[in-house]
């Protein structure tokens, strides 16, 4: 029983370990990610940003990719949770996209995306905060990766319609010539998976205990 429990408490601090290295935002050895915010009348600002928003109210985001070594590739994901609140107008992918960089990538090569965004004009998730997330993964090679991610913003969203609202669709336009419509599913997933696995184990001690 003892040298179970030993195991299980292993295994919850590889889970622990794993979910620090997979939300730790801005530097690793492989690289590092930089973002800014800015409204369409205000000035950049750091990440993460906390403005408060109107729905149909456009806002900018930069976000630039450093490799601090030779990379494999590496991946890139505008992301949101629950109910939707933010949609692109331009930019090199859609909310949920995922961006590719496949090119050959050297040390200190820098890499910088810039997406045109706003506020759903009919978006349900109001009078809360809602975060906008970047998901990227540093592939030195097949066996060898670095994943982070953190908030560009937690905006306020206010109900309210922005002053300069206008019943006309904008069309989306992604420039990007290395994107791809597969979703990074592999963030979300893997913690799920070790979870329910941790949940069986520990059902399974139950059982023996009584």
């Amino acid at each position: 029983m003892i040298r179970t429990m030993v195991v299980v408490y292993f295994i919850v601090l590889l889970f622990l370990t794993h979910m620090t290295l997979v939300h730790t935002a801005g530097e690793c050895d492989y690289g590092s990610v930089h973002a800014w915010f800015r409204t369409s009348d205000g000035e950049w600002e750091n990440a993460t940003a906390h403005p408060l928003l109107k729905r149909n109210e456009s806002f900018e985001i930069k976000i630039v990719v450093t490799a601090k070594t030779g990379l494999q590739v590496f991946f890139l994901k505008l992301h949101e949770f629950g109910t939707p609140v933010f949609e692109v107008l331009e930019g090199p992918t859609a909310m949920e996209q995922l961006l590719e960089c496949r090119q050959k990538i050297l040390s200190d090569q820098t890499f910088t995306y810039a997406w045109k965004m706003r506020v759903r004009s009919d978006t349900t998730w109001v009078n809360g905060y809602g975060p906008l997330e970047v998901f990227t993964q540093f592939n030195k090679n097949d066996t060898d990766e670095y994943r982070m991610d953190f908030d560009v913003i937690t905006a306020f969203i206010v109900d309210e319609l922005w002053e300069s609202y206008t019943q006309e669709n904008t069309c989306e336009n992604f420039s990007s010539q290395n994107t791809h419509s597969v979703e990074l599913t592999g963030f979300e997933l893997e913690g799920m998976f070790i979870a329910v696995f941790l949940l069986c184990i520990f059902i399974r001690l139950r059982e023996q205990m009584r």
